[in-house]
């Protein structure tokens, strides 16, 4: 008996391991699927990582600026028509000569998207309008903004209104053979993590989101709090429309059209608990890559119909999403047993 009792710690430690870090398990995932993947097409690693963290970049940039909303047991459905309208604005600007260079863009982007949040976190914090209620029209506004050629004089940005040095400046400028659109999500991702665990701004973020009535108590005005992770939110997917467009060098009305489901769903295959107070930035990040690889792997398995694609890429999204939550039960359940009564 005494010498299997070191075998049983290691595999209850193991256990915890996975419902305490629940990013390790999606971590484990991600391997699985990539072996899985490769298994079926032959190379499939070696050829596509690259486009993969490239195709996860933009969305990674918005998922961490989620992050702090979804803290604060918010949530903002917005962020695809703010990457939308940023792009165009930004891109209008360019294209009249009023931007020349990509800090300039940025900047802009950078300025719509947070003008968007703060306005969504102030009728949230301020009105007490639901989160679902005000980005949604939020969300419709947007977008209505981007082909009124009588208000902004734009209907599309092309490649034909960016100048070159932006045209290259994401994809073909590299940095340790990765892209600078990768390294912006890197910088982003870093800055936003480093944020939430080490200043006492982040931490009121958690405190609000835990208990909002015991971090009042504390002194945390809550209603600033919401709006700062709103601007955020918002900053981040304007910065998101400035690396789709020197991505894809275009944007229109219909750009990004249901990312902000991605976006969540990143969020929440990473451990975030949509009624705040819980997640972590690296759970994010492996939720962003996670589905990178399988927008990047199911056309490659040469499925064909879309609709069977779509049904699949939902079934794995939903089925590491219920190993989630099921992981968060039983990790309350956990605490509350080791509580002394």
């Amino acid at each position: 008996m005494t010498a299997q009792a070191p075998v049983k710690r290691k595999a209850s430690s193991f256990a915890a391991l996975l419902i305490q870090r629940r990013e390790v398990l999606l971590l484990l995932v991600l391997v699985a699927l990539l072996s899985a993947v490769s298994v079926r097409v032959r190379g499939y690693i070696p050829n596509n990582w690259l486009n993969i963290l490239k195709g996860g970049s933009i969305n990674m940039v918005m998922a961490a600026g989620m992050l702090p909303v979804l803290l604060i047991g918010s949530i903002d459905i917005s962020v695809a028509s703010t990457l939308a309208l940023s792009g165009a604005v930004s891109g209008m600007l360019m294209r009249d000569g009023y931007i020349a260079t990509v800090p300039g863009m940025i900047l802009v982007g950078l300025g719509v998207g947070a003008v968007i949040g703060a306005l969504n976190g102030s009728l949230m914090a301020w009105g007490r309008v639901l989160p679902i209620i005000v980005t949604l029209g939020m969300s419709y506004i947007a977008r209505a903004l981007i082909p009124m050629d009588w208000l902004l004089g734009l209907n599309k940005i092309s490649r034909t209104n960016l100048t070159d040095s932006f045209k290259v400046f994401m994809l073909d400028n590299t940095f340790l053979r990765l892209p600078y659109l990768v390294w912006t999500a890197v910088i982003v991702t870093f800055v936003i993590g480093i944020f939430l665990r080490y200043t006492r701004v982040g931490r009121s973020i958690y405190a609000v989101g835990s208990n909002e009535s015991a971090a009042l108590v504390r002194g945390v005005s809550a209603n600033r709090v919401k709006l700062l992770a709103h601007t955020i939110c918002g900053a981040t997917a304007g910065l998101a429309g400035i690396l789709w467009l020197g991505y894809y060098n275009s944007v229109e009305k219909s750009t990004a059209t249901g990312d902000e489901m991605y976006v969540i769903a990143a969020c929440v295959l990473g451990g975030v608990s949509v009624t705040g107070g819980y997640g972590k930035i690296s759970g994010v990040v492996i939720g962003a890559v996670l589905i990178a690889v399988i927008n990047s792997a199911i056309p490659q398995l040469n499925i064909g119909n879309s609709m069977i694609t779509e049904f699949i890429k939902g079934l794995l999204l939903l089925a590491t999403i219920l190993l989630n939550v099921i992981l968060g039960w039983v990790m309350r359940k956990r605490e509350l047993a080791q509580r002394s009564i």
